[in-house]
């Protein structure tokens, strides 16, 4: 009995089925699928994120080209302000070279004129002089009523004109003293004095009267003609009438 097993030993070990080529390299299979789907995972995420990288990158690029011309309009705008700013100050440089000329022409004249005028002013002392009197009165109407003065005098003599001034509104046998802000003088040749008052309301005079009282009372009345309000006040000091004496 022995002995037959034994030679049958060889016989069945040949009868032994081989295993598939599935089941041997199962394995490497594996590891080649796993190899596979781990590129294929690593490869779309490196493609979607160098995507977004382009993506990303095209907007920054529209966001500074946005900017720069921004930057460009900026830089235009300043250009043409500067040029502007170079002309105005061409002009007013050139405006004031013509300015500075008239001014010292008219320094010079200003000169000649108060040389003329001494020269007459000795002339009629030499012949007398000429006494105290009212040169000029000019008045205007300002808003709300309100109206400002302004009186010169002159004298041509060898000595100081002193005294005080009154200036008096008159309706009928009404009488107003108008309040003078300085009514004493005092000078050589030339004296202007100034100042506002308020009117009462309803009240329109027929004359204004000025008295000056220096040595010797001097009395002048003009009719009381009113015009158009001034808006600018400051218009009075540099347009005086120098002809007589009225309200414009």
């Amino acid at each position: 009995m022995t002995q037959k097993t034994l030679e049958q030993n060889p016989l069945d070990s040949q009868k032994i089925k081989k295993p598939n080529f599935m089941q041997a390299h199962k394995f490497i299979l594996l590891a080649s699928l796993i190899l596979f789907i781990g590129g294929g995972a690593l490869g779309y995420s490196v493609g979607h994120r160098q995507g977004l990288t382009v993506v990303g990158y095209e907007a920054n690029a529209e966001e500074l080209m946005e900017i720069v011309q921004k930057q460009k309009d900026t830089l235009s705008t300043l250009n043409k302000n500067l040029n502007m700013a170079i002309q105005e100050r061409d002009v007013a440089l050139s405006n004031t070279t013509h300015l500075t000329h008239a001014l010292n022409e008219g320094k010079a004249d200003l000169g000649i004129a108060q040389t003329q005028s001494q020269i007459y002013r000795s002339i009629l002392r030499q012949r007398g002089g000429v006494s105290l009197m009212v040169q000029n009165l000019g008045v205007r109407p300002l808003p709300e009523n309100v109206f400002e003065y302004q009186l010169d005098l002159l004298q041509v003599s060898s000595k100081k004109a002193s005294g005080t001034v009154e200036l008096r509104l008159i309706r009928g046998g009404e009488v107003l003293a108008i309040p003078m802000e300085n009514k004493h003088f005092e000078f050589e040749s030339f004296q202007r004095l100034t100042g506002r008052w308020t009117m009462p309301k309803g009240f329109v005079p027929q004359f204004i009267e000025v008295r000056v009282n220096g040595g010797l009372t001097e009395i002048k009345r003009f009719n009381w003609l009113k015009g158009k309000e001034i808006e600018s006040p400051s218009a009075f000091v540099s347009d005086i009438p120098q002809a007589e004496a009225k309200v414009q």
